[in-house]
């Protein structure tokens, strides 16, 4: 019982467990929200969601992790003064790795729906859209706020012992 409670303690205090969870959250919620709104509440289609999450969020995690978050840090750095003259550093990388992973996605994503978007440019700026406008405020107000809240009171609760 004592090595259970010591791995999840090294878990929750691993670096890459807040990414995850970032992740996870926001593949969980996005992947519901399109699919719900272009088929309704379908239990059927939700099946097929869950049975897909497990992939979406290694394929986004990877993304994130060897793409667009190594792409938002150098577009960063390389125009230092009109980004981050103007906006914070925590809020300018995830804005950027979001408006990349939304656009990957959504070309993923219309072009497996091309039976409800038979011309694919405006079904893809109409996806795009939707996804953006829903993933910002979902990131910035719900999910970052809540898994940080919930991380430092389980972090606080369950401390690494000292060495």
């Amino acid at each position: 019982m004592k090595s259970i409670k010591f791995w999840l303690k090294k878990v929750l205090h691993h670096p890459n467990t807040m990414p995850w969870t970032f992740i996870g959250t926001m593949v969980a919620i996005m992947a519901i929200y399109n699919t719900i709104i272009r088929y309704g509440f379908s239990e059927r289609m939700l099946e097929k969601v869950f049975i897909i999450y497990p992939l979406i969020v290694i394929f986004i995690y990877c993304l994130r992790t060897y793409v667009t978050l190594p792409l938002a840090l150098k577009l960063h750095n390389y125009f230092p003064t009109v980004i981050a003259n103007n906006i914070p550093k925590q809020i300018s990388v995830p804005m950027l790795v979001i408006t990349f992973n939304v656009s990957i996605m959504m070309i993923w994503f219309t072009e497996i729906h091309r039976q409800l978007y038979p011309q694919f440019v405006p079904g893809y700026l109409g996806n795009w859209v939707k996804t953006f406008f829903v993933a910002i405020p979902v990131f910035f107000f719900i999910v970052r706020p809540t898994l940080i809240t919930i991380f430092k009171k389980l972090k606080q609760s369950h401390p690494l012992p000292l060495k």
